[in-house]
């Protein structure tokens, strides 16, 4: 949740003292007891505070696992070069920095300039930089792209990639939202297969949809997913896909063309609803929006449709 500051010292004060009376706190800041009072409403609908009483709400903990990397991209037509840091776990973790959580970013980089560079910016954001492994004497991935497609890549040692993820396997465990880019679960199901945890998270994903027979794989092991479609023709053989699929009621399955409509799936049950012309957004870059929109809203205890709205909110203001 993001605070103002003005919100935020009222939140600090009510922390230390929750039994102060409004007249008191607004003495306290030199406000008007009227000033004191909707600032905490707005607390209260931020989900800070939970009611009368100032119960405070509890921050879910939140851990991305995925790659960064040095995204090269050539534009032939244009004769151009864009040069940016990139990668699943980074763009995730900027979202949630976006959103006010502070993510646990669990990856891989090398131990050069471009590392530092990387880490530095996360650290700027106040994202939770302590579990990236650096590896010694290796340089950071970098990827270039020519027209959308890759043509050569710099990887990082695979084997040496693995170790690092295993020895973060604690922190990836212990989190209640775990996000996980699709091309890491066989590294997470490792992960959570190989430990005896009585705690495992919500695993959650993202992925943008070829054809439905890339539903399987995207919804197998998590617990939230948020789906993208092409076309909007495309939906309904999703859906019928993914309630096939689903054997377990704690699924949250959230399916979108991101331009005519929505569905999610909860509870076995099926919830459709148009999306307004302000609620469009571009499939590729609006789902990870969608699906850090959906996570900030049920870590902030909020009801499984609004959850839902607040993410198509996150992603059409980004997406």
């Amino acid at each position: 949740m993001r605070l103002t500051a003005r919100e935020q010292e009222i939140f600090d004060v009510l922390t230390k003292e929750p039994l102060i009376s409004q007249e008191d706190l607004a003495r306290r800041l030199g406000i008007s007891r009227s000033s004191a009072a909707v600032h905490i409403s707005n607390l209260m609908k931020k989900g800070a505070i939970l009611g009368k009483g100032y119960v405070f709400s509890k921050q879910a903990s939140v851990a991305v696992v995925g790659d960064i990397y040095l995204h090269i991209k050539v534009d032939q037509a244009q004769q151009k070069i864009d040069v940016y840091h990139n990668g699943s776990a980074y763009e995730m973790s900027i979202i949630f920095a976006g959103l006010g959580i502070r993510p646990k970013v669990i990856t891989v980089l090398g131990s050069d300039d471009l590392g530092n560079e990387i880490l530095m910016r996360m650290q700027q954001l106040s994202i939770d930089t302590e579990n990236i492994v650096r590896l010694k004497d290796q340089r950071t991935c970098r990827r270039i792209y020519a027209n959308e497609q890759l043509i050569y890549e710099e990887p990082l040692q695979p084997s040496e990639v693995e170790k690092a993820f295993t020895s973060r396997a604690w922190a990836a465990l212990h989190c209640d939202y775990l996000v996980v880019a699709p091309h890491h679960q066989n590294m997470i199901n490792h992960l959570i297969n190989n430990i005896d945890e009585e705690h495992v998270p919500l695993l959650c994903t993202y992925q943008l949809l070829v054809d439905d027979s890339d539903i399987s794989e995207a919804i197998n092991s998590y617990s939230i997913a948020a789906l993208g479609v092409h076309e909007a023709s495309a939906l309904d053989k999703c859906i019928t896909r993914c309630l096939d699929l689903v054997k377990d009621d704690q699924h949250l399955l959230v399916i979108t063309d991101g331009c005519h409509r929505l569905v999610y799936i909860n509870n076995n049950e099926i919830y459709d609803f148009p999306l307004l012309p302000g609620q469009v957004f571009a499939c590729p870059q609006g789902i990870p929006h969608l699906l850090a929109g959906v996570i900030y809203g049920l870590s902030n205890h909020y009801p499984t449709r609004q959850a839902v709205r607040i993410g198509v909110g996150v992603a059409s203001s980004n997406g």
